[in-house]
């Protein structure tokens, strides 16, 4: 099962947030195939024990149900993984993400907040909640990576996702401005920004009408799949410690 091209050494100890997501579920179907121990959270505890037993490596794998918009799950979550695997972990991947769409004034607030408290607020905590670990252990030398994933679309001018694309370039500029907080003491910040990708995401917008616009688009341009964000996540761990592939868009050859 385990993948040696390349392979980041056996120590390493991942968290994957959104796991049971399309990209989420990829990338930590990727580490795992490296021999990185992984631990994968997210809040419908069904899908990821699926998850878990179809990856099939009861050694390497920790489900742990958790909501990023909650501080404490994290701390939780975090105490979970010193517990299993004995440290903290130095691979971070901020995966967990809601889209929602709608004309500005006919939007649901409700919406809105799932957004800023899931895409914003659960990047920061989850950030800051394993902050000390990878500032630790980047300071030793080692390889420490905090990685977010965003939305290649979001930068541009996008009729119906001025407040899903608000978010998404938050969530880019936080990771620009850790970079430069961080990287002097050893932990690369990387920035992923995917175009679109072939996920159930948005399928339970309340705008229905919107979402399938959002599926007609992303089969004209031939959406991304997951793994090809799971193969730049290995691409990016795998570099020597002192290098850092600080941000990547992968967009479709036809896009």
């Amino acid at each position: 099962m385990t993948d040696t091209a390349q392979a980041p050494p056996e120590e390493r100890i991942a968290l994957v947030t959104g796991a049971t997501g399309a990209i989420g579920a990829a990338v930590s179907r990727a580490l795992v195939g490296q021999g990185i121990r992984t631990a994968m959270l997210a809040r419908n505890l069904r899908r990821l024990e699926r998850l878990a037993e179809q990856l099939d490596a009861p050694d390497l794998t920790l489900p742990v149900r958790a909501d990023v918009t909650q501080p404490f799950d994290l701390v939780e979550a975090r105490d979970a993984i010193r517990d299993r695997f004995g440290a903290d972990p130095d691979l971070v991947m901020v995966s967990a993400g809601v889209m929602r769409a709608g004309d500005f004034e006919q939007a649901a607030p409700s919406e809105w907040k799932a957004m800023i408290m899931t895409n914003v607020e659960g990047a920061l905590y989850t950030a800051q909640t394993f902050a000390d670990g990878l500032l630790r252990i980047g300071e030793t030398g080692h390889r420490a990576d905090l990685i977010f994933v965003g939305s290649a679309p979001a930068p541009q001018r996008a009729k119906s996702y001025a407040v899903f694309s608000a978010m998404a370039t938050s969530v880019e500029q936080l990771a620009k401005h850790l970079r430069a907080e961080y990287g002097e003491r050893g932990v690369r910040v990387h920035h992923i920004a995917p175009f679109y990708v072939t996920s159930e995401l948005g399928a339970d917008m309340s705008d229905t009408e919107h979402y399938q616009r959002f599926l007609e688009r992303a089969d004209e341009f031939s959406s991304i799949d997951p793994g090809s964000v799971a193969h730049l996540v290995k691409f990016m761990i795998g570099l020597p410690a002192r290098s850092n592939l600080a941000a990547a868009t992968i967009r479709p050859v036809r896009s």
